[in-house]
């Protein structure tokens, strides 16, 4: 049996080995790009033939590989040693042949690719050389004004530029074609077809800048004329201005003949410019349109008659000064008197505000007494008096103003003047009234402090007389006693400030009236017979009190009696001191805590009174001091309660808030996630792949503040009763459950980010050499299966070209593939089955971190892929970075992917999910029927796209082609803009 499973085995290694050299044969007649496009194109097909037939070869290596499983399973330790070897040769063998069929077919395809792009771009740029033709052919049209010749230059200046934006593509289109024809050696894109292409270019572009330099000179010259009007209307307009502003003066009419004369002069001498002007507006009428050059026609002839109406109203001035020259010295002498009376007033002003200034700084300087805040009012009074008395003078200003605009003359500098004077009178008597009110307002209230004091100070000692009438208690006669002390002392006050509020009957007069001052007087002297009266009953209950004090001999009774007090305040503190269920319970239990500190700091005065009780007995002093040391160590004990609660309130409330917001962050970082989620239940981030790195870059911060809740929730624990902790547990379990579904909610979102970032770099490795020098790609819905077959997603993408890359050196590349492998294989050498749970979540997340950096390496090789070509095109030391590249990528998918299998209840998934795999060859292949199907489904597509080819009309859709989009256009379909 072991004899034929040898046979077998040997059977099917060679079957193996010859279709591999079959293989390679072929691959090697067919790995050339030179030759026409045709017989490209049949390569293309041969190797694709082959590449699609590897599925074969992997059969026939499975079926050797299946051979060799039962020569593995033999006692014989040769004969399993000689299997290996040939196992690994074979398996080497496959490797090399699958990756020269994948690098031949890529080869071929690749350049094929870049000639169909090349031929597409040529044939835009004839056709756009085309239209320009037929633009430049036709005659330049007449513009009616200034406005719209500078359109037209803007318009050919735009045309212009779009010509010289176009060599940009010139220079693309020869270096692709210089680049095809090193490969391909085809005369389409030969030296001569190049110098062609660049001729026609060339002869576009000078008969457009000719066309500009025409433009630019007709435009010039009406901007000229232009300018020479506006000139001239300003200095007609200036001349006219310094008419009136001369007409205005306030000077001798001698004076102002003369430089009226002077103005005349300087007038007539613009008749050779206005001349000029009609000489250019001839010139600019030949190169306008009929509308236009009768605007230019009328805008002349505007000139002449300002020209005439300023010389015209020049000699209406000059007689008219030679009018008025007799009442100007009776005018001359009414201002000089009304001048001084306007100083003399303001002078007067100005010191009565610095009085009000002077008054009131002093004020704001120091604290204000009873006296000096009489002396104030006193000085408010006599400036607001005296305001009053000086409005007739300012009335007679007013009315010497008046007469003098009976003159010709304009009395503006006088009128500004008396308005001041007004002003600043109003200005001066508002504040004086404003202060004089409030001083009046601060002194009434301040009169009426003392009977304020008084009538609080009667109702405390009401209220100490009722609580003292019948007192049989010791704490409370020693409190009592404290009060009265405070109110005999409060008193003595009262009666000083009422004494002298007595004397001072005229200021209350000034102050508060006649009537109103009587009625204050009576209260004032109510108030001193009462007090009186109130200070005599608490002298009497003070005295009272202390006999009481005194005949209670009994130190041993007040003794008992304050020491069970505290017996009772400290069993009160222990029934409060316990745990509590909520923060409710814990902020009314802090309240108890400051309600039993207060009461205890009260009872301090029954320990003053007892001292008194203290006679020389030591025995007694012992005591007492005991009992001070009890009050001292329980006051003590009360304010570290206090402090206590303090903080088991500050936890609780600093831990349920910091929950509430961590929910409150899951609910809306949950529907954030959702968001990202496509109407056919995959992903799609489309145009936000920013914003979903960004919030998946929130989840570590996130995740140590959940570490610190769960400790924050430790300490709450402790310090809270049993029935609270099942709440508290039952709060933390819910937020730890809705972290753990969102958190996985963001590996999944994580791991689609990740398998479109390869599918971007694939793209990015069929566009790059024939689009801009930057490719930007956006993945939103293609379809696609992992290779474990455990999840799918869907895509969309998109490509498109920009600018401004940043450039990048080969070996800072090379350096950092170099890194990144060197981390991927420590993490691969380790066998799984000798790692802990703990070791697999580290390698997971060096691992994550591999993968966060894939974009930033793809950047780099893009990077560096564009500076290469852009100097000499693709060669091999490019093509072998290309492939370890790849290659590591390649790594990093199947690391990632082998480590998503070492979860619970994968393992077995995953078996069922390759038994069902052996089962579904017929599925298998359907599908890659109906990618066939799918791929001549999008080639009709792109044909319809390009269907607009056919159309000769002005949509500017002909321009935003993939193929042609070497420059950003915007679409727009209709009729030219001009």
């Amino acid at each position: 049996m072991t004899q034929q499973e040898q046979q077998e085995f040997t059977a099917r290694l060679q079957e193996a080995d010859a279709w591999m050299k079959g293989i390679e044969e072929q691959l090697k007649a067919n790995d050339n790009t030179a030759g026409p496009r045709d017989a490209l194109e049949a390569r293309l097909r041969e190797t694709e033939k082959i590449h699609n037939s590897s599925h074969n070869g992997r059969m026939i290596v499975d079926q050797a590989l299946m051979a060799a499983e039962k020569l593995l399973q033999s006692g014989d330790e040769e004969l399993r040693n000689s299997t290996n070897v040939k196992l690994k040769e074979l398996k080497n063998q496959w490797d090399e042949t699958s990756t020269y069929i994948v690098h031949c077919h890529s080869r071929i395809e690749w350049v094929w690719l870049h000639w169909s792009e090349y031929l597409k771009a040529y044939e835009e740029f004839e056709l756009w050389l085309t239209k320009q033709r037929r633009s430049l052919d036709l005659d330049v049209e007449l513009q009616m004004g200034l406005k719209e010749k500078l359109w037209q230059v803007e318009q050919q200046m735009v045309i212009v530029s779009d010509i010289k934006s176009q060599a940009v593509l010139l220079e693309r289109l020869l270096d692709e074609a210089a680049a095809l024809h090193s490969r391909i050696e085809d005369p389409s894109v030969d030296a001569k077809a190049q110098q062609r292409l660049q001729e026609d270019y060339v002869d576009v572009r000078d008969r457009a800048q000719e066309r500009l330099t025409l433009l630019q000179k007709i435009s010039e010259e009406h901007h000229m004329f232009h300018s020479h009007v506006q000139k001239f209307q300003s200095w007609l307009v200036s001349k006219t201005k310094e008419l009136t502003e001369l007409m205005k003066l306030d000077e001798p009419p001698e004076n102002k003949l003369r430089a009226l004369k002077t103005l005349d002069e300087g007038v007539a001498t613009e008749e050779k410019t206005l001349q000029h002007i009609e000489g250019v507006a001839d010139a600019v009428r030949t190169n306008t349109s009929p509308a236009g050059a009768e605007a230019v026609q009328e805008e002349a002839e505007e000139l002449r008659l300002g020209w005439q109406r300023l010389r015209q109203g020049l000699c209406e001035a000059e007689e008219g000064l030679r009018c008025s020259l007799d009442s100007h010295s009776q005018y001359v002498t009414r201002c000089q008197r009304l001048g001084e009376d306007i100083g003399r007033i303001r002078e007067m002003l100005q010191e009565l505000d610095q009085e009000l200034v002077d008054t009131q700084e002093s004020k704001s300087c120091t604290e204000t007494t009873e006296e000096q805040m009489e002396g104030q009012w006193r000085k408010y009074s006599v400036v607001r008096n005296t305001l009053a008395g000086k409005e007739s003078q300012v009335e007679l200003l007013k009315s010497q103003l008046k007469d003098l605009f009976r003159f010709s003359e304009d009395p503006r500098h006088l009128t500004d003047g008396v308005l001041a004077v007004v002003k600043e009178h109003q200005s001066v008597k508002s504040r004086a009234s404003r202060l004089c009110s409030e001083s009046e307002l601060e002194l009434r209230s301040l009169l009426r402090d003392p009977l304020l004091n008084f009538s609080q100070w009667a109702n405390s000692v009401s209220q100490v007389m009722e609580a003292s009438n019948n007192v049989n208690d010791f704490s409370n006669t020693a409190m009592l006693l404290q009060k009265i002390q405070g109110l005999l002392q409060n008193s003595a006050e009262l009666q000083e400030r009422l004494s002298l509020l007595q004397v001072k009957g005229d200021l209350l007069d000034s102050v508060f009236g006649t009537e109103s001052s009587d009625d204050l007087q009576g209260e004032l002297s109510a108030a001193v017979r009462t007090r009186e009266l109130l200070h005599n009953q608490l002298l009497e209950r003070k005295n009272r009190l202390e006999s009481l004090i005194s005949r209670t001999k009994d130190f041993d009774e007040a003794y008992k009696q304050i020491l069970a007090s505290l017996s009772a305040f400290r069993e009160r503190l222990l029934a409060a001191d316990a745990l509590q269920p909520d923060i409710l319970a814990k902020k009314s239990q802090l309240e108890q805590m400051l309600v039993l500190q207060k009461e205890l700091e009260d009872g301090k005065a029954q320990l003053t009174v007892l001292e008194t009780l203290v006679s020389s007995n030591p025995s007694s002093r012992t005591q007492y001091e005991k009992l001070c040391a009890d009050w001292s160590e329980l006051h003590r004990r009360v304010t570290v309660k206090v402090q206590d609660c303090d903080d088991i309130v500050s936890d609780h409330e600093c831990f349920h808030g910091d929950l509430l917001n961590m929910e409150k962050w899951i609910m809306v970082m949950r529907q954030k996630l959702d968001s990202f989620c496509s109407p056919t239940g995959g992903w799609s981030v489309e145009g936000r792949r920013p914003e979903a790195q960004k919030l998946l870059g929130e989840f570590p911060e996130k995740e140590l503040h959940l570490q610190q809740i769960q400790a924050q929730g430790g300490k709450v624990l402790r310090r809270t009763s049993t029935d609270g902790q099942v709440h508290i547990r039952k709060d933390m379990e819910r937020l730890k459950q809705r972290w753990e579904d969102l958190f996985t909610l963001s590996l999944n979102l994580n791991s689609y980010w990740c398998i479109s970032q390869f599918c971007i770099d694939f793209l990015f490795r069929k566009v790059s050499a024939d689009t801009e020098p930057q490719i930007s790609v956006s993945v939103s819905e293609v379809k696609y299966i992992s290779p474990d077959g455990l999840t799918s997603f869907d895509f969309i993408v998109e490509v498109s070209g920009s600018r401004g890359l940043n450039q990048i050196k080969w070996s800072e590349f090379e350096a950092w593939l170099s890194r990144e492998n060197e981390v991927l294989m420590k993490i691969t050498r380790t066998s799984k089955s000798s790692l802990s749970a703990e070791e697999i979540q580290t390698r997971r997340g060096n691992l994550q971190a591999l993968i966060s950096r894939l974009p930033e390496g793809q950047q780099m090789f893009q990077l560096l892929l564009q500076q290469t070509q852009s100097r000499q095109g693709e060669d091999e030391p490019l093509e072998d970075l290309r492939y370890r590249w790849t290659l590591y990528k390649s790594k990093l998918k199947e690391v990632e992917n082998s480590l998503i299998m070492t979860k619970p209840g994968l393992k077995e998934r995953f078996s069922w999910n390759k038994l069902w795999e052996k089962k579904c060859g017929l599925l298998y292949r359907i599908c890659r029927l109906a990618l066939l199907l799918w791929l001549l489904f999008l080639a009709l597509l792109l044909l319809a796209f390009l269907l607009p080819l056919m159309d000769d009309g002005n949509s500017c859709s002909l321009s935003n082609n993939f193929a042609r989009s070497f420059n950003l256009m915007l679409r727009y379909d209709g009729p030219p803009p001009t």
